[in-house]
């Protein structure tokens, strides 16, 4: 609500900056300082030195607007949001990758609530962390064991399948939507298999494994989307990598975790159920003849005043370059100050399109699922959830075609600490009782580094972690799956269309303003000067291969690191936004205010 009411005080100061800078235009401004001039294609216009309102207007609706055009992400905090359109002001496209995922996940055209809110990533769920450790006498279905030799083979597997011509031969063709088949290592030991003992006895390491994995990019259109357009929060990862920074983000109802557990984003793909919490509401229900259950209704807005603003800065922005032509072009080029207004303006259209297709969530909602159930047990507390992925029984729910139920598969094993040592075996039925020793995995390195040892180590961390894999005393890997079972939904039938879109949208948005300067000024230098052409051309150039590496801003957790951020991005890609308004000032200063007579 607050933040709601900020935005139409934005509105509203917009109204009023934009009366007093039409009033200190209007006919009504002194003409003794003013002059007459005759431009090229015949027209008169009458020109004045340029005062500082005039200055202010055009920096807040041309650069401005497009930072409040910017959408916040669902239960986005109000620092973290102020941070990233501070970085579109400085860098404009920053949030170029934010409004083309808007666009391609269009939650307005999903079919419920519940769906629209997954494809807004305004739905989370509770998962087993890296240090989740079983309690006594636990019992976790869908155990997996895994030596690196079955990881060298998965691997390997991986990428051969990624080079076959042909996808979809041999499977099923509802799986043809992108529902991938979910390898998991068989560990069921027959009779007649002589059991083959690890490095030190029956010891291996536990860790926690996804059951999704993201669709596979087969096609040409699904990489280029994968690499240029998915940005940190909507790009397709597993849920141990997409986990919510409950602290910072805004959750829907009472949210309190206990060690071991963390929150994750629901992938867009992931069906959610509508959950009941009350069984006497459900046997009310039935009694009156209705067997369904009712979709769930979720709080969102579509923004009118960030579409007001995409709107009202596109206008501006292209008035801006209507009046570019003639004198400004002739006397500065293409570094004219009112071509500068281009990149702001593509971004801007981008917003408006995302905003118009998406909706805008205030916070994350929980879904309900068997390990929020086993967090509970363990004192933790969740209230206020929407939706569960646990298919509930006796209800009518709406099948859709194509989709893939997910469950666990694997072992069934159970847990016990005997002098201090976690010990598991196998309980599924007709399976030999073979005890494992779980040992406890421990990536930290007691010894305390410097700042700049510290970073030097975790950037050979990932090579040293490689070798230790690949070493003949790597342990065996004991996989938990780190969420319950899901059903898989299919790609929408327009998602491949916004896939194109997204990508021509990008495509034009880089190239575009090129086209316009070259047909508007033809690259002529006109009389500016050799600083000024270099500046402006640096702005057009950086702010594009620099607004990607901007935008991994929003990845960013913890309000400190988030601030920390903003300091290092203004020094370090601000310097050319910075010089870049001092040009446009320079030049309104120096050319003045025309208008048409």
């Amino acid at each position: 609500m607050a933040q709601r009411c900020v935005r139409w005080s934005a509105v509203v100061i917009f109204v009023i900056l934009g009366f007093i800078s039409y009033g200190a235009a209007s006919p009504l401004r002194s003409k003794s300082n003013g002059t007459i001039i005759t431009e090229s294609d015949g027209s008169e216009v009458w020109c004045e030195p340029s005062q500082w309102y005039d200055v202010l207007w055009f920096w807040f609706a041309n650069f401005l607007l497009h930072a409040l055009s910017v959408r916040s992400l669902p239960g986005e905090s109000w620092v973290s949001s102020t941070v990233f359109k501070f970085c579109c002001l400085l860098v404009p496209y920053t949030g170029v990758r934010r409004g083309l995922c808007l666009i391609l996940r269009a939650s307005n055209l999903a079919g419920n609530d519940l769906h629209s809110a997954a494809r807004a990533n305004a739905l989370c769920m509770v998962i087993r962390g890296p240090e989740w450790r079983p309690r006594e006498g636990q019992v976790v279905e869908g155990c997996s064991i895994e030596t690196p030799k079955d990881r060298k083979k998965e691997k390997r597997a991986k990428q051969q399948s990624s080079m076959l011509k042909n996808p979809f031969a041999n499977k099923d063709p509802r799986e043809k939507g992108g529902a991938p088949e979910i390898t998991i290592v068989d560990t069921n030991i027959s009779n007649d298999t002589p059991i083959q003992s690890p490095v030190r006895g029956n010891e291996v390491t536990l860790k926690t494994k996804d059951l999704y994995t993201p669709p596979p990019a087969r096609s040409l259109v699904d990489k280029l989307t994968r690499i240029l357009i998915e940005s940190h929060r909507f790009h397709s990862q597993p849920p141990t990598a997409n986990l919510v920074d409950h602290v910072n983000v805004k959750i829907h109802g009472v949210c309190q975790l206990v060690p071991g557990y963390a929150l994750s984003y629901i992938p867009e793909d992931m069906k959610v159920y509508s959950h009941i919490k009350h069984q006497r509401s459900l046997s009310i229900s039935r009694l009156l003849g209705v067997n369904h259950v009712p979709d769930i209704k979720l709080a969102s807005t579509h923004d009118v005043p960030r579409i007001l603003f995409s709107i009202i800065q596109t206008v501006i922005a292209g008035y801006s370059l209507y009046k570019a032509r003639g004198r400004q072009i002739e006397q500065y080029g293409y570094a004219a100050f009112g071509l500068t207004v281009l990149p702001y303006m593509m971004v801007s259209v981008i917003n408006l399109i995302g905003s118009l297709l998406s909706s805008e969530y205030e916070t994350v909602y929980l879904v309900h699922s068997a390990i929020m159930d086993e967090m509970k047990l363990r004192g933790g507390l969740c209230d206020g959830v929407v939706g569960t992925l646990e298919r509930p029984p006796h209800q009518i729910y709406i099948y859709i075609e194509g989709e893939v139920e997910t469950k666990p598969q694997g072992q069934t094993n159970e847990f016990a600490y005997s002098n201090g040592e976690l010990h598991c075996h196998d309980t599924t039925d007709g399976s030999p009782k073979v005890e494992l020793q779980v040992s406890p995995t421990n990536d930290r390195d007691p010894v305390k580094f410097i700042w700049l040892a510290q970073k030097w180590r975790r950037s050979c961390r990932g090579a040293r972690k490689k070798r230790q894999k690949q070493g003949p005393s790597a342990n065996p890997l004991l996989c938990v799956p780190s969420h319950s079972g899901f059903t898989r939904l299919p790609p929408l039938w327009y998602q491949t269309c916004l896939k194109v879109l997204t990508i021509v949208l990008l495509i034009l948005a880089m190239g575009l303003p090129y086209i316009i300067i070259a047909v508007l000024s033809g690259w002529r230098l006109g009389n500016s000067t050799s600083m000024q052409r270099t500046f402006v051309l640096n702005w057009y150039i950086c702010g594009q291969l620099h607004g990607y590496a901007v935008s991994m801003v929003e990845g960013v957790d913890g309000r400190k690191n988030v601030i920390k951020s903003s300091v290092i991005i203004f020094v370090t890609y601000g310097s050319y936004s910075v010089m870049g308004f001092y040009m446009v000032f320079q030049e309104m200063l120096e050319s003045g205010t025309c208008k048409a007579l």
